[in-house]
């Protein structure tokens, strides 16, 4: 809890300064203050355990009480007035961490279902561990985690359930965003609803395929998953090796994303097109599994393979449009705030979803582009305001609302993009148009 570590700063500060200020009288002011100061520090380390910003509390705490100490001598001299400023400054510095890199909270979901997550590493032998044909000497693996109703509730799964690879994943989202790995502490140690591996519920769930955002994780659409799956929705997330941050192989080894801005416009926008495609291509061979029935994961069997609908944010939105362009067992596509990469007259003649970021800068490319798919065909554009392009998946959790990075609604974007997906899932399922009454509740249709 952010505002708990920024009551613990300022409360240290009002201890120090009462010190300060009141050395020569009673002790009561700065016994009292003191006091309520270093509760709500313990209650920080109920709370949130041992997390970097607690430490950092802890220990500007305990230079607090030693100031506090020889204030009380009244040998105040300089070095002690230096200290006290320099422990103050710390202090700020680590309330603006605690709010800038909040403690992960996925929100409870919303729907009647309870919640089951499971994982596992799909091989498409058809094609070589990049995606493309080659000599067949390694397969391609497809990681990906299943959402899905469940039967009964249990305990709370790990937000990275597979606690191996949380330091190789933060590591690489690290090396991806140019971010120290602090950022993503919380990534590793949060929680959330879904229960690991328990049943499914029983009866056919309307099924979505994602794929995540280009140098990301399949882990960062888990709040938006969980929203889902509890309105009666079997998801699966996808990571894409060599193209994801960090995506586990069926070997057991990892493989990191090999793709990296080039500065040539040219070279990184065929880059990116390529990138699209094998994705969709990964989607595809899901789809396969489930047809054959061999996906090995229980919750797959209450799969209706009727209502298969491809998503993706960013990258990941191109990759749906594609693989529904290319696969005609996709019935509608949820395109989050992604860019377009398939021909330019691409005419799916199903539902398509596109999801705005509304806090971001104008791009009049991508907006033309979608222009083209609602003149075109059965296609809403939904604009969510106060929201940026990361705050649409768990980065708007993980990180502070600021302006153009998460969106001062950033936090609400996974359970906003959620919302607007299933009532494109609703009109799949019932073969009308979608609802746009219930739209416009979202954001601003059109």
């Amino acid at each position: 809890m952010p505002w708990l570590d920024i009551a613990v700063a300022v409360g240290l500060i009002a201890t120090l300064l009462t010190a300060l200020t009141t050395r020569k009288r009673s002790l009561t002011p700065v016994s009292a203050v003191g006091g309520a100061a270093f509760i709500l520090l313990g209650v920080a380390w109920w709370v949130e355990g041992d997390r970097w910003q607690v430490i950092a509390l802890t220990v500007c705490g305990a230079l607090v009480a030693g100031l506090a100490v020889w204030a009380r001598s009244g040998r105040l001299t300089v070095l002690s007035r230096v200290a006290s400023v320099v422990v103050v400054a710390a202090l700020v510095v680590v309330a603006g961490a605690a709010w800038g890199l909040p403690p992960l909270q996925v929100p409870a979901p919303s729907g009647p279902q309870a919640v089951g997550v499971g994982s596992t590493v799909w091989i498409d032998d058809t094609r070589d561990a990049h995606g493309g044909h080659g000599d067949g000497s390694e397969s391609r693996s497809i990681p990906a985690t299943v959402w899905y109703p469940a039967s009964t509730s249990g305990e709370n799964a790990a937000y990275l359930p597979d606690r191996g690879r949380a330091a190789a994943l933060t590591g690489a989202l690290s090396a991806q965003y140019g971010m120290p790995a602090l950022v993503f502490d919380s990534v590793a140690r949060g929680r959330a609803n879904a229960a690991e591996d328990t049943p499914p519920a029983e009866g056919r769930f309307p099924v979505v395929i994602a794929s995540p955002g280009s140098g990301s994780t399949r882990w960062l659409m888990t709040s938006w998953a969980e929203e889902l799956a509890s309105h009666g929705v079997i998801v699966m997330a996808l990571d894409h090796p060599y193209d994801s941050a960090s995506a586990e192989l069926a070997d057991g080894s990892t493989a990191d994303t090999e793709l990296v801005a080039t500065g040539d416009d040219e070279r990184d926008q065929a880059a990116a097109d390529a990138a699209a495609a094998i994705r969709a291509q990964d989607i595809s061979a899901v789809i396969d599994r489930i047809d054959r029935g061999d996906a090995g994961l229980p919750a797959l069997d209450h799969a209706d393979p009727s209502l298969i609908i491809a998503a993706g944010h960013s990258l990941g939105g191109a990759a749906a449009i594609e693989a529904a362009r290319m696969d005609d067992r996709i019935r509608g596509v949820v395109d989050i705030d992604g860019m377009p990469r398939s021909p330019a007259d691409t005419d799916l003649g199903r539902p398509v979803l596109f999801l705005v970021a509304g806090d971001s800068d104008p791009n009049p490319e991508y907006d033309t582009t979608v222009d083209g798919f609602l003149a075109r065909g059965d296609a809403e554009r939904v604009t969510l305001d106060g929201v940026a392009h990361l705050g649409l998946v768990d980065a708007g959790l993980i990180l502070a609302p600021l302006p153009t990075i998460t969106g001062i609604r950033g936090p609400e974007g996974p359970r906003l993009s959620a919302q607007a997906t299933l009532v494109l899932i609703d009109a799949v399922t019932s073969g009308g148009p979608a609802d746009l009454k219930a739209l416009s509740r979202i954001g601003a249709v059109g």
